[in-house]
């Protein structure tokens, strides 16, 4: 799994104050900023998983040499089951060669622990794994899950500064050499593999460390989803709408009348408000305006866009197979609001965990969205903004200036909106100085938006799955899987194959022993 948020500002109609601005993203972390003991180094005794826990004195901050040697405790998982490690063969001259046999494939983590990241990628851990005869290391982003670099106190403003994508994709370049070595692989290829913001940072690994990683496959990974690259601010809630519609074409005409009736019932004041919480029966009453109510509503279509999958699954929610059928056949059954209702009560309480009311004000809290939140308010802006015409939803452009206002108000920082394709090289789209990339997209997922599906060549290759949800193809194959994503799996095991053989070539090692 892997999850992402995004933030925009929901303005409403009728002089209603703008909504903070919304998470709504994909994938999941632990208590953030609760610190546990660490371990100074090696594995945990006694693990049930089938993986071991490690601990690695990483370099706090890579970019500058007045703070080192300061370190902090990262965390990684290591899952050797299928290795197989390199084979040397000794020569007459003395020299030995060194050829590996299965490669080490790299997890970036992104926002949230890292063994959440680990139970939901079964692709890898179990497919891969075996496919490959690989090294399967998932490496946890810092200030996420417990690799907080300063404990309970890294959210303090004073401690943010080393809190960026380029630290942590440093953090994974010292990392890789280091496993290396003490696996006895420097001979093996590595694979970056992620999802969702996971994605993003494994292409962005083989753009900015291309000696060090040979390849990578990024799912649902939108990396153009930022200023410069092209994409409008509307593409991601047109294919939110487009999901729905697929569904039943009546369903976002219904959605946007219901967004329509709640803003209506908000702006006749007190009776209107009262009127709406006997409705929704949010554990808060409705006092000041629906802002939550709206911000509630489009968490939840749009997360369940995002997890429209074909089977039943609890990933943000316990939902059903195809939960987006599910929930246009709830509103649909019904007139007015009492069908948006049923509608949402599909994702937030399919299993009866909301109770007898919705909180409508605290979402999951396993999700990073702290840590995101600052990201978001750094470098990770992502516009996103509705229209209410090629879109379900109350017209709400993405406005930039109070997005800063908001950032400068909880973080005491100002974005920067067009550094990520600045500095990652692709400003413009043009990814064609990058090579051996697999960028996978299902087009269910309204992130897809933002992903690359267009291929540039033999080596950056785009696959698109029909009917696919958010990096649908990392998960666990399935019975009632698409067969769109079963040959999806299928490319990439294939093409993965082929550049392996390549780079297992390239490097084959002699030396004296």
């Amino acid at each position: 799994f892997f999850f992402f948020f995004f933030f925009s500002a929901i303005l409403l109609e009728l002089e209603m104050v703008a909504l903070a601005p919304l998470l709504v993203l994909l994938l999941v972390c632990g208590s953030h900023a609760l610190q546990l003991p660490h371990k100074t180094g090696g594995s945990s005794e006694g693990d049930a998983e089938p993986y071991k826990t490690y601990w690695y004195d990483q370099t706090l901050d890579h970019f500058n040499f007045n703070t080192q040697p300061a370190t902090y405790k990262q965390r990684y998982l290591v899952m050797d089951t299928f290795w197989k490690a390199p084979s040397r063969d000794m020569h007459g001259d003395g020299l030995v060669s060194e050829t590996c046999n299965g490669p080490i494939i790299f997890y970036t983590g992104n926002e949230g622990d890292i063994t959440l990241f680990y139970n939901n990628t079964n692709f890898v851990t179990e497919v891969l794994s075996q496919e490959f005869h690989a090294l399967i290391v998932f490496a946890e982003h810092r200030y996420y899950g417990l690799s907080m670099p300063f404990g309970s106190q890294s959210f303090k403003r004073a401690n943010l500064g080393y809190f960026t994508s380029e630290q942590a994709l440093a953090d994974y370049a010292e990392l890789i050499p280091y496993i290396k070595g003490k696996w006895g692989a420097t001979s093996c290829p590595v694979i970056s593999v992620g999802g969702s913001y996971g994605g993003m940072l494994a292409s962005w690994m083989r753009m900015k460390y291309p000696s060090t990683i040979d390849m990578a496959l990024a799912a649902s990974a939108p990396i153009l989803q930022f200023y410069g690259t092209g994409v409008s601010q509307y593409a991601f809630n047109e294919v939110v709408t487009q999901t729905y519609a697929k569904a039943d074409a009546n369903c976002p005409k219904q959605v946007y009348q219901g967004l329509k009736t709640i803003a209506s019932y908000a702006a006749e004041g007190p009776i209107g408000l009262s009127n709406l919480t006997k409705t929704f029966k949010p554990c808060s009453a409705l006092a000041k305006d629906a802002s939550d109510l709206i911000a509630w509503v489009i968490n939840g279509l749009t997360y369940q866009a995002m997890v429209d999958y074909p089977y039943p699954a609890d990933f943000l929610e316990p939902l059903p197979a195809w939960p987006v059928t599910k929930s246009c056949q709830a509103l649909l059954a019904k007139s007015g609001l009492e069908g948006l209702v049923d509608m949402m009560a599909v994702y937030f309480n399919s299993s009866g965990q909301a109770g007898s009311c919705f909180n409508m004000t605290k979402y999951d809290d396993t999700i990073g969205d702290v840590g995101w939140d600052y990201q978001a308010c750094t470098e990770m802006v992502m516009p996103v903004g509705s229209n209410g015409v090629t879109d379900m939803f109350l017209p709400a452009p993405f406005d930039l200036a109070s997005f800063s206002s908001y950032c400068q108000a909880t973080w005491g920082v100002t974005p920067r909106p067009s550094w990520v394709p600045t500095y990652y090289g692709y400003g413009g789209r043009n990814l064609s100085e990058s090579s051996y990339i697999i960028f996978s997209n299902g087009n269910l997922d309204p992130w897809s938006s933002g992903g690359v599906t267009t291929s540039y060549g033999d080596t950056i290759v785009a696959i698109i799955i029909e009917n696919g949800a958010h990096h649908l193809d990392l998960r666990a194959p399935n019975s009632a899987d698409p067969a769109s994503v079963t040959q999806a799996r299928q490319q990439e095991i294939d093409l993965l194959t082929k550049w392996l053989k390549q780079a297992t070539a390239k490097r084959i090692r002699t030396y004296t022993p």
